[in-house]
């Protein structure tokens, strides 16, 4: 059975599951504690095949000598998909313009994200090793370290030879391992969506009912309309709608789960097995658009932000208010990597405190949507990441066709 059709049976049970089940508290208690455990058993490889698969793919690219050209095309197309997509977020609530949300008088400890002094300390700690031991959190620490050895591989090969081959064993052994749980992560499903049902039925969505619908509008959007039209036109104009079967299930994980690090786990398997794209790619920018290319994620934290400025004020959205949403989403976007599972919700309080002006709480308006808002962010972090390393693979004549019939 395809991995696409189990996770979608598996959301299904999860759905009725959700829609029947009480969601009184012992119940939100039980689901809430196995949620939890199923996406760490989910992350519970990430870190390992990260490093291994990041070693050797730096490796690789620097032996066929495509280095520079790969990060650079990938660290070039996270910038302008980021920006595009605050772009679009941007004008579709300023078109649409929704009513305000009342607000909400309630107090609550500011959420923050890690600092960039404490960052640096994460990356390079007085001893090398504490990386390998790190809290699960913070992703880069573990990229620079595999991008240093993965660079240092080939000065000897008399003497590295033996290295290789042992990070390129552990590597599958890590692969395999994944492969593994992506293939029964269908069945996990049914307790993650059930669980996300429970949660949003305690919350009265009337109120934001616009601004989803925004949200939706603009992601089907980019996701039928705007990534197939450039795969299209950028690519070898081949039917840009295959590429979105390949990555079916890694979208719909992303979306009920809500955490970016799990996901690049599904998505190194769907690249190489759906589209085609080879670890020396997909290892590169996986993790890059995981830590540093969170797209959808500034995109729905723009929206959102625009939507506090409006119900917090009784003037009129000006274009410095427009010009200050965009940079400053653009720029948080690429600092939400010690949060995998909060990001778009952490980005709006951050865009709200630097803001200031009255401003400081005004994300707690949008509390009881914050799931929906992470999980908008994710899908499209996901997609976009997909949707990259298909890209690159193409321009630099590094992916395999792969046949309908072959997708897992």
């Amino acid at each position: 059975m395809k991995i696409w059709i189990k996770v979608l049976v598996g959301i299904i049970i999860g759905v009725l599951l959700g829609i029947f089940l009480p969601a009184g508290e012992k119940n939100l208690d039980l689901f809430g504690f196995l949620f939890k455990l199923l996406i760490r058993i989910g992350r519970y490889i990430i870190f390992p095949l990260v490093f291994f698969s990041l070693v050797m793919g730096t490796f690789e690219l620097k032996r066929e000598k495509k280095l520079i050209s790969v990060y650079g095309r990938s660290f070039l197309y996270l910038i302008l998909s980021t920006a595009l997509l605050i772009i679009i977020g941007i004008l579709s609530i300023l078109i649409f313009s929704p009513e305000r949300i009342p607000i909400i008088i309630e107090e609550e400890k500011a959420l923050q994200l890690t600092g960039i002094k404490e960052t640096l300390l994460n990356i390079f700690p007085a001893n090398l090793f504490q990386v390998l031991v790190g809290s699960g959190n913070i992703l880069i620490p573990i990229i620079v370290m595999a991008f240093l050895l993965g660079i240092n591989l080939n000065f000897d090969r008399r003497i590295t030879d033996p290295v290789v081959q042992l990070l390129d064993s552990l590597n599958r052994i890590f692969y395999h391992i994944n492969s593994l749980l992506v293939e029964v992560f269908g069945f996990l499903m049914v307790v993650i969506t059930a669980f996300f049902l429970m949660n949003m039925k305690n919350n009265d969505l009337g109120l934001f009912k616009q601004v989803l619908i925004i949200l939706g509008i603009d992601s089907a959007l980019i996701i039928f309309a705007v990534y197939p039209a450039l795969l299209y036109f950028l690519g070898e104009k081949q039917n840009p709608y295959k590429w979105l079967y390949a990555v079916t299930a890694p979208a719909l994980i992303a979306f009920f789960t809500g955490d970016e690090y799990l996901s690049i786990g599904v998505l190194v398997k769907h690249g190489k097995e759906n589209l085609g794209v080879p670890r020396r790619v997909g290892s590169a920018v996986y993790p890059m658009f995981a830590f540093l290319g969170r797209a959808g994620t500034a995109m729905v934290a723009s929206v959102s932000f625009i939507l506090i400025l409006k119900s917090y004020s009784s003037l009129e959205i000006s274009f410095l208010h427009v010009i200050w949403t965009f940079a400053f989403s653009l720029l948080i976007s690429s600092t939400l990597g010690s949060v995998p599972g909060m990001g778009a919700f952490i980005a709006i309080a951050v865009l709200c405190g630097i803001f200031g002006k009255g401003l400081q709480e005004g994300y707690l308006i949008l509390k009881p949507i914050a799931p929906l808002l992470i999980s908008f962010g994710v899908i499209l972090d996901v997609l976009t990441s997909a949707f990259v390393s298909l890209l690159i693979a193409r321009h630099e004549n590094l992916g395999d066709e792969v046949d309908l019939i072959d997708f897992i």
